[in-house]
């Protein structure tokens, strides 16, 4: 055994005489010491190297000595030799204010500029998905967490660690893809996911694919990149945001000019810091760098390939690096922001997806994508359009056959080491369990055995039943993977009464959202409410208004419904119900003489979300939403019919549409705009109110409450209501203050308007209201993550509804935005 070891150091000795040597390095300013970013260090061995935006790069050594020339626009070119033996080479430029070759840039203040604005001229032309009726290609994409260096240190003590490095040599993490996709202009773009495997996990984590790790296109508007945007290099506004100069230009077949670029309004507009090559004939992207430096460094590298026939460059290979970073900037990976300590302290977004208690510093993530079997023809049709990412059922099951088919990038040694390491990783850091967890309560749940329990159940308050306390939730696939069983039951400590509900969901078809949904329950509901079956939040922490409504009826109610995906982008509900309601309130509904307090309905409703711009993704099992993006839309109509023992006939519409417009500047404006119509014999339970959110007391402070982000807070509740009225909801947030890295405020106009009108009010009886045919207005601010997620709002009331004194117009309130 003694002797295997000392082979075995021998070997690794041996190897690391003979290993390739890498020297670190930084090219500067002689004069001022500031880094040369992109510096071009040519080798004699014929390597082109570019150094980063630190002016930092690496110099691989397979020889005792390299001769190296160093050149820098505007600078006098430097060239030395180097040596296997030098530790770290700093190496400093003297300026020289000789000019370009006259021949190779164009007239103006800064040439720079001017090919930039000739290349975005011709992004109509260079754009493969504005140039092209339709293309079509295949790619393989590995995505990896590792560490960069596995130094293995030779010490008397150490050979039992060395074996163990060895043995462990696999890395954190790594999934692989195989796709094909599919583009036709003016339908869209879809990704066919052909294959996918994530080494640890029997089913793939399909979070990664939501991920846009790899963009295709540098020429949109927005360059999105781990769920950051940033200003797109090329886009209609870059010189606003950028500033350009000329580097040098390519020897190659087709030269081109390196154009540097740089964030010209780095605190106002996120942007990245890089290297364009830009075709000399058409202006078109030959290849791009792109960097950020920061709490991250931040590395992304495209390459395209000429198509003589289509005179187009189209993308061949798109390399993506993360590395710990020194401060400053941040960026949002796996949904959550990683800075400094989230890569390299205790308690970050990777140590605590794979429960490491210190993540190491040399800690990388990488994800490569090579681009093969191009087709710029394609004509064929795109299958379920809806959904932007598509895995074929076949996708998680495929063998090594077709994976040793369909790799482009070498698999190696370490790559299948992962394998063996990964599963025991996964198990000890307890990784699947926090996956579930993740999962869960991102839709208002948390997982205790074979019960997700329901975290809004739990507890609430509001002024009729005071503290309300309860336990609900449902069975997840332990009990089966065909059907859950649901239910709940509350306790109000000020009207001591049980509530209660009990149902169960069976799952028709998952991969659609194809579910039969059985319920009953007893519990209270607010006066005049219109509840949404889809586009509901379903959880929240905190249901602002919940706490001062004070006017609700009884209910008992059993309902059917089926859900169904008609498309990934449409969602839509159809429900079944009979309910009987009695009042808690002196309120009774007078219908042909007669007056009803108690009743019973027999309805129907048929509801819908619509979000034509938002991103899906389609898996085997579900539909997971990729992106939420504006305008969506959400809809409802409930028919109520006097048959099957319903003593009322009533119809009930709602329309909501939504919008939001983000800006690079973090800045963004949002609307809201509803409409509610109901006709026929609507008793004033089932008539509508405008979300106000203002308690009745006379009091400024004993109003004090904690403000609703769509509700109107200068409206008293009870106030008004209405059979048709209109609503219009407008938040405009400025950027933030960025007053620390810690402390960034963010302010908020906000106005807000509603009209309507109620016919037949005498039919309502023991009740006063007002009607909304005048229109009501309010205008407010918004103080926003002053401290942990609290803030202040103000708001003033005005126009027709306006009151005698200031403090009846007035609110001041709680603002509070927790994020899960």
């Amino acid at each position: 055994m003694r002797n295997s070891l000392f082979i075995l150091l021998f070997l690794l000795c041996s190897m690391s005489i003979s290993a390739q040597t890498t020297i670190p390095g930084r090219v500067i300013n002689r004069e001022n010491r500031k880094p040369l970013a992109y510096a071009q260090i040519q080798t004699s061995d014929g390597r082109q190297i570019l150094t980063n935006i630190d002016g930092s790069f690496e110099l691989p050594l397979t020889k005792d000595t390299l001769r190296i020339s160093i050149s820098y626009v505007g600078f006098k070119s430097l060239t030395t030799l180097v040596h296997r033996s030098t530790r770290y080479l700093q190496i400093g430029l003297t300026p020289s204010f000789e000019q370009l070759n006259t021949v190779l840039i164009s007239s103006g203040p800064n040439p720079a500029d001017e090919i930039v604005k000739r290349a975005i001229a011709r992004r109509e032309q260079n754009d493969p998905e504005k140039a092209l009726e339709g293309f079509s290609y295949n790619s393989y994409s590995k995505f990896i967490i590792d560490n960069e260096y596995s130094q293995i240190e030779l010490t008397a003590d150490s050979t039992s660690a060395t074996i163990e490095t060895i043995i462990d040599e696999g890395r954190a993490y790594l999934s692989e893809k195989v796709s094909e996709h599919l583009f036709v202009r003016n339908k869209g773009s879809k990704e066919k996911v052909t294959g996918i495997k994530t080494a640890g996990f029997e089913e793939p984590v399909y979070n990664v694919l939501a991920m846009e790790v790899n963009p295709l296109s540098l020429y949109k508007k927005d360059y999105q990149l781990y769920k950051t945007e940033y200003a797109g290099p090329l886009a209609k506004n870059a010189l606003n945001n950028y500033e350009y100069r000329i580097l040098d230009t390519t020897s190659t077949a087709r030269p081109a000019y390196m154009v540097y670029f740089k964030p010209r309004r780095e605190k106002v507009v996120a942007g990245l810091e890089g290297i364009l090559y830009l075709d000399t004939l058409s202006l078109a992207i030959q290849k791009a760098k792109a960097q950020l430096l920061g709490a991250v460094k931040l590395e992304v590298v495209h390459d395209y390939k000429y198509y003589p026939e289509k005179d187009i460059w189209f993308p061949s290979e798109q390399t993506t690096t993360i590395r710990p970073g020194s401060g400053g900037k941040e960026i949002a990976v796996f949904g959550g922001t990683i800075s400094v300590g989230a890569v390299q302290q205790k308690k970050g977004i990777l140590s605590t997806i794979f429960g490491s208690k210190q993540i190491s510093g040399d800690l990388y993530l990488t994800s490569t994508t090579r681009n093969s079997d191009i087709n710029l023809d394609f004509r064929g049709e795109i299958s379920n359009p809806g959904a932007e990412i598509d895995v074929t059922a076949i996708a998680p099951e495929r063998d090594s056959v077709f994976w040793a088919s369909n790799r482009q990038i070498e698999f190696n040694i370490r790559d299948k080491a992962t394998r063996e390491k990964v599963d025991s990783l996964i198990k000890v850091g307890n990784v699947k369990r926090k996956l579930q967890v993740k999962n869960a309560i991102a839709s208002g749940s948390y997982p205790l055995g074979f019960w997700d329990l329901d975290l809004s159940k739990i507890f609430k308050f509001n002024n009729y039943e005071g503290i309300r306390l309860g336990f609900g939730g449902k069975t997840n696939d332990r009990v089966s993977e065909k059907f859950n069983l649901k239910g709940y039951t509350t306790y109000g400590f000020k009207d001591e009464v049980v509530k209660y509900g009990i149902g169960t969901q069976i799952y028709l078809n998952k991969r659609k959202g194809t579910n039969l949904n059985f319920f009953f329950s007893r519990d209270i509901q607010e006066i005049a409410s219109f509840d949404y079956l889809k586009g509901q939040n379903t959880f929240s922490i905190l249901e602002p208004r919940f706490v001062n409504i004070n006017y609700f009826y009884n209910y008992r109610t059993y309902w059917t419904s089926l859900e169904h995906r008609l498309s990934p982008k449409l969602n839509t509900e159809l429900r079944l119900g009979r309910e009987e309601i009695w009042q808690i309130q002196d309120y009774s509904y007078l219908k042909n003489n007669n007056a009803y307090r108690d009743y019973e309905l027999s309805t129907a409703t048929l509801s819908f979300l619509w979000q034509p711009f938002s991103k899906f993704l389609s898996t085997p099992g579900k539909t997971i939403l990729l992106e939420k993006n504006f305008p969506q839309f959400t809809g409802q109509i409930q028919q109520s019919v006097a048959a099957f023992d319903g003593d009322f006939n009533f119809t009930r519409i709602g329309l909501k549409a939504e919008h939001e417009i983000k800006r690079l500047d973090q800045s963004r404006t949002e609307f809201i705009l509803e409409g509610n119509y109901g006709f026929g014999d609507l008793p004033l339970t089932h008539a509508f109110h405008a979300y106000p959110n203002n308690p009745n007391r006379s009091n400024i402070f004993r109003r004090f409450s904690v403000a609703g982000r769509n509700s109107f807070e200068t409206m008293y509740f009870n106030e008004f209501y209405s059979n048709r009225q209109a609503m219009l909801h407008i938040r405009h947030q400025l950027r933030p203050f960025r007053i620390s890295d810690s402390f960034q405020p963010e302010f908020v106009f906000i106005s807000r308007h509603a009209i309507g009108d109620f016919t037949d009010i005498s039919d309502h009886q023991n009740i006063n209201f007002n009607t909304l045919e005048h229109g009501y207005s309010e205008a407010g601010m918004e103080l926003n993550k002053i401290f942990a997620g609290f803030g202040l709002s103000a708001a003033y009331r005005y126009g027709a509804y306006h009151l005698p004194t200031f403090k009846q117009n007035f609110s001041f309130k709680f603002t509070l935005q927790l994020q899960l």
